[in-house]
């Protein structure tokens, strides 16, 4: 070795075992990274038969995917393939309904795929009702390229570059290819394929040549944000929307319009400036007024030309016959044979008979397995749809496999769910108070052994909206009551509201860095022994204030309601303060309002419109196994907001409203209105809040008054 000029001689490694050993595995490792970053790409199967097949969807799907297309298309099928072909060559919209389990997503993911390999189309999002149902399209998608032989041996391009990864996608990054383009049939060397192949988004390789390099597969959730996405300076070409619809949205008008309006306007301004996007909708109907069902009523948007396909096209001649079966499967089973055996045979023997006259649309779709005596478990499509009737009943298998929905004559409910309260979460930890929060408020629910409080932060964002943040809530414990008697029971709640207080100031909220940021304002639950809650506020200072509210969830009316001198007007804000018969001040509020608002709050996008948030860290989904430990610790909080519902009925042809009771423990529901209602008096307004109001000047002046003399909350009216 040469060093400054002069000859050094290096020392020799002495020549043992474990050195050879170690040469021997430095070697194979060597060529192991070399042949994972050095791939090269055979020259297509067959290029006369690839092309021939890009021809014909039909074929191409038969030939390329026939593990899952073994038979014929059915009608249905067809119309299904040549309209979203038309959709992804042509550009325009299309609305399809099909039975659950026909093959819908799965017909679109292949029919993408080979228009993307085809170079058709370069830039996919497939939007799903979450986040978490997107990505499994776009696994199975990943799927067939890494696994598929056919695919494989005519699109080398594309499969070998994947293939080569062996199941390690970081070295996308620095693989390099070699072979023969196909588009000239020249050669190339040592090409850097450039490409992802993992996350919630995948880039094909750059294969010099190839019709799909650099094409895109992105997924989103209609539950986020969709505007503006661009990857790579390529706007998206095609919008796959597979089953939009959730409980939310299925139970509640003003969620059903949000997602309508985000598949309208959001989805639709993701193309270019050259060509609209094709968007591609695939759903099952679940109700007659749903988003779904109205993308696919012409009459209601006929841009989407949209299709309903039934899975019983025409029922049987002897439907009587087939009654008699669904009674006979569901009583054999309720008997303890779940194969149904004396049904089957019912159905084995009379077979010609009760399918006569019957049509169905893909008289493939049922069951060849052998069950332990030999026989097969169903012995046509037709018998699976009744077997189906027998499962679920007539109502669910016509709305999922007929997509055919009964009259909407049941009750309907707002659409809140426990799991939506617990996975909305913010990010930040328990008890800080998020960057950008100006407002602190508390609310408290009071009971006989326990104070249930809630604490909101309350930030103004950049879209106008208002953001409240749960930062905390919990229970206080009063100490010192006696069961079934009410001896001593306002000096414990007394005595409980202060330590709530102690406590505070003891510790108070904070930003990250440690700036405090103090509650401007607490509202305490007076409708139960108000006595002990004025006292207390009384004692406690400005910032604590008594309220009570009214309404047909609490079984109660305000007398203040009827009597004010301006009655409409109080009731158009929804709450107001009037002064107490003892001095001070006391909060009125209509509970069903802000009850109800608490719920709309919940299910709007915080993003979006202002809503609110949970404290802790978000998981990967809204399934249990993929809920953050911070998300299941909501469980309690989010079934006490759930515990009231507000549901709508047909009464004699008029909807009827009124509040549904799920269980008793209420009391964070109550709490947190009352946090809401007290980020209204400290001039916090979110989408679609009203303001309180002053009642009319009295001659009595209050006890309680601001620190400059003036009475509290004399504001200058709007």
């Amino acid at each position: 070795m040469s060093i400054f000029g002069q000859t050094v001689q290096t020392a020799k490694r002495p020549t043992t075992k474990k050195n050879l050993e170690r040469d021997r595995n430095t070697e194979r490792m060597r060529g192991v990274r070399s042949r994972g970053r050095e791939v090269v790409i055979a020259k297509c199967a067959d290029p006369k038969r690839r092309a021939e097949l890009e021809l014909d969807d039909f074929a191409w799907l038969r030939y390329y995917c026939g593990d899952l297309f073994w038979y014929q298309f059915t009608l249905q099928q067809r119309e299904m393939i040549t309209a979203i072909c038309t959709a992804i060559r042509f550009g325009g919209d299309q609305a399809l309904a099909a039975s659950r389990g026909e093959g819908k997503t799965k017909i679109s993911e292949r029919m993408l795929l080979k228009y993307t390999l085809c170079g058709l189309v370069s830039f996919v999002v497939l939007f799903g009702a979450t986040g978490g149902k997107a990505v499994d399209s776009l696994a199975s998608i990943r799927q067939v390229i890494e696994t598929n032989a056919r695919l494989c041996e005519d699109y080398p391009e594309v499969c070998i570059p994947v293939r080569a990864l062996e199941n390690t996608p970081n070295r996308a990054h620095y693989q390099m290819v070699s072979g023969f383009r196909h588009d000239n049939g020249e050669s190339f060397s040592y090409a850097p394929s450039r490409f992802c192949w993992c996350g919630h988004e995948i880039i094909l390789p750059n294969v010099p040549g190839s019709p799909a390099a650099g094409a895109i597969f992105a997924t989103r959730g209609l539950d986020a944000e969709v505007r503006g996405l661009n990857k790579l300076d390529k706007r998206v070409d095609v919008a796959v929307i597979d089953d939009p619809d959730t409980e939310e949205t299925v139970n509640s008008e003003e969620q059903a319009l949000k997602l309508e309006k985000r598949i309208d306007r959001g989805i639709a301004g993701l193309g270019g400036q050259q060509r609209s996007i094709a968007r591609v909708l695939l759903t099952t109907l679940q109700r007659r007024r749903c988003v779904s069902a109205k993308f696919t009523d012409p009459k209601e948007k006929p841009s989407w030309n949209g299709k309903r396909f039934r899975f019983l096209i025409k029922p049987p001649d002897r439907v009587d016959l087939c009654e008699e079966y669904v009674a006979l499967r569901r009583s054999n089973q309720e008997h303890g044979d779940p194969h149904a055996t004396e049904a089957f045979n019912f159905w084995r023997d009379n077979q010609a008979i009760i399918e006569a006259g019957a049509v169905v649309a893909n008289p493939h779709r049922y069951n060849r397995d052998p069950l332990p005596d030999g026989r097969p478990t169903e012995l046509s499509a037709l018998q699976r749809y009744y077997n189906e009737v027998a499962r679920i009943g007539q109502e669910a298998v016509s709305t999922e496999f007929d997509n055919d929905p009964p009259e909407e004559t049941r009750i309907q409910e707002s659409g809140i769910t426990p799991t939506r309260v617990m996975c909305q979460v913010s990010g930040y930890p328990r008890g800080q108070v998020p960057p950008g929060c100006t407002v602190l408020t508390q609310g408290i629910d009071v009971k006989k052994i326990a104070l249930h409080w809630v604490v909101r932060a309350w930030r103004l964002d950049p879209n106008g909206f208002w953001t409240g943040f749960t930062i905390a809530y919990g229970v206080q414990e009063v100490h010192g009551t006696t069961r079934g008697s009410d001896e001593g029971l306002d000096a414990a709640l007394v005595r409980a509201l202060h330590a709530r207080r102690v406590a505070i100031e003891d510790k108070p909220y904070a930003v990250a860095d440690g700036t405090p940021l103090e509650i401007q304002l607490n509202l305490i639950d007076s409708k139960w022994r108000k006595e002990a809650v004025f006292r207390f506020c009384d004692e406690a200072g400005q910032t604590w204030y008594p309220a009570i509210g009214y309404g047909r969830s609490l079984g109660t009316i305000a007398p203040n309601f009827r009597e004010a001198t301006s009655p409409s007007k109080v009731m158009g804000w929804q709450s107001f303060s009037a002064p107490r018969t003892d001095g001070g001040w006391l909060i009125h509020s209509n509970a069903d309002y802000y009850k109800a608002f608490e719920h709309d709050r919940w299910m709007s996008d915080p993003r979006s419109f202002g809503g609110f948030v949970l404290y802790g860290e978000p998981g990967r989904g809204t399934r249990r196994s993929e809920m953050s430990d911070d998300e299941k610790s909501h469980m309690a909080y989010a079934h006490h907001i759930c515990a009231e519902i507000e549901v709508e009925e047909p009464v004699r042809g008029v909807m009827k409203r009124y509040w549904k009771t799920k269980n008793d423990n209420n009391h964070w529901l109550d709490a947190s209105y009352r946090a809401t209602l007290a980020a209204a008096w400290c001039g916090v307004r979110l989408y679609g809040m009203p303001a309180p109001v002053l009642d009319e000047p009295v001659e009595q002046a209050p006890t309680v008054t601001m620190p400059d003399g003036s009475p509290f909350f004399v504001l200058d009216r709007v």
